[in-house]
């Protein structure tokens, strides 16, 4: 246990390994990173995976390109494999309105330069033969995403990590943040203080008690996320692109011959609200399929196979959601040196690595290269120390996630 470090990043999931491997990327040593359990303990290891780019800023659009960009050379960098699978990805128009908006989202990807393409109902179950082609007026295909295994990805960022000399510590609890004349100066732990320069909390689901001890809110909410894994299914094949059916409120990728379908349900389920078990690390919720049943009957609509199919699991696990559906990124208000990185309202995976590299400009250099406004911290009033407000409203943003924005 060391009693000094420059830099402490509570939390070893994907988005505090990639802080921490962007920072040694930028020279800086002295890094530390503690976990309460084992690395990706907390939403990490059961995250889907879906990486996509086009979203609906410029600045989280530029996040999750960056994220493929390093996504595309960390087992190079690294010698260890992410498990990125670049396979494109297929959203679907089940509407008019909807097929509207990806004619926007179309004249929107142009601007990025991305390779994205309108195609017919036809060409989409071309791509995803298994799908029933009822009811689709269109769809955007973009070859560039893909999925990613969200363990295999953190493994990867915290070799890199170690190998430009950041350390590790799991195990490790943190109990307290020293404000000393409106800075952080230690890290309290079970196992003694650590006194440091900066502190980043990327605790996820914890985000919201880590930023508690240093005086400062974290509105994140962890909300009850499920989906399905099944067996083989006949037909399936490894490069099918994921898909998303938004007006179905479900999406789908191949997993080892069979499907992962999960959606966001209409009655979200908020959760930990009270506090989270203490001993709550790799482990997930029970399955809830009274819950998911609605969208279990959307997606068989949609691809007839799930019907047949054998389930091996239904994954059941928190996600950190934020009142807004915006990440939470930047320096605390009046605590200097006290940085957060949380809230990723269950798309961390595909902005990880952008994350990081727009979190350790912010650290080293003092601002980002992006315009954040709409992800800062800061943007929370006192009114969210409230947890109804915030459960409020990131139910609400849940229950929307794939609703056209007006």
């Amino acid at each position: 246990m060391s009693a000094h470090a420059r830099v402490v990043v509570i939390g070893g999931g994907v988005a505090g390994c990639s802080i921490a491997y962007h920072l040694a990327c930028h020279g800086w040593r002295d890094i530390l990173v503690l976990d309460r359990g084992e690395l990706t303990g907390g939403s990490t290891f059961h995250s889907a995976g879906l990486v996509g780019q086009l979203r609906s800023s410029v600045a989280l659009t530029r996040i999750n390109m960056a994220s493929v960009d390093l996504y595309d050379r960390l087992a190079t960098d690294t010698g260890r494999d992410p498990g990125w699978r670049k396979v494109g990805s297929l959203r679907l128009a089940s509407s008019g309105e909807r097929l509207r908006e990806l004619e926007r989202q179309a004249g929107w990807a142009r601007t990025f330069g991305f390779p994205m393409t309108l195609l017919s109902a036809r060409e989409a179950c071309d791509r995803f033969p298994l799908m029933s082609p009822e009811g689709i007026e269109g769809a955007l295909y973009m070859p560039t995403d893909g999925y990613i295994d969200p363990a295999g990805l953190a493994g990867a960022l915290a070799e890199g990590a170690r190998a430009r000399g950041v350390r590790f510590l799991t195990g490790v609890g943190v109990t307290g943040i020293t404000v000393t004349r409106g800075r952080v100066s230690a890290v309290v732990t079970a196992e003694g203080p650590i006194a440091c320069e900066i502190v980043v909390n990327a605790a996820g689901i914890w985000a919201h008690e880590v930023g508690a001890l240093a005086g400062v809110t974290v509105p994140v909410v962890p909300m009850a996320h499920e989906y399905l894994v099944t067996k083989p299914i006949e037909g399936v094949e490894r490069g099918f692109p994921t898909m998303r059916d938004p007006d179905r409120l479900v999406y789908f990728r191949e997993e080892v011959g069979g499907l992962l379908m999960g959606g966001y349900e209409r009655d979200p389920a908020p959760w930990g609200l009270d506090g989270i078990p203490g001993d709550f690390t790799h482990r997930l919720l029970a399955p809830d399929w009274e819950r998911f049943r609605p969208l279990m009957e959307s997606a068989i609509t949609r691809v007839p196979a799930l019907a047949g199919a054998e389930v091996v699991r239904l994954i059941n696990g928190p996600e950190a959601f934020t009142p807004d559906g915006e990440f939470i990124l930047g320096e605390a208000p009046g605590v200097r040196g006290f940085f957060v990185a949380a809230g990723f309202c269950a798309h961390g995976i595909a902005g990880a690595g952008g994350v990081g590299g727009v979190m350790a400009e912010w650290i080293v250099e003092g601002r980002p290269s992006l315009d954040l406004w709409r992800m800062d911290l800061r943007r929370f009033g006192p009114q969210y120390a409230d947890r109804a407000l915030a459960c409020g409203q990131a139910t609400e943003v849940y229950s929307t996630y794939y609703d056209i924005k007006r």
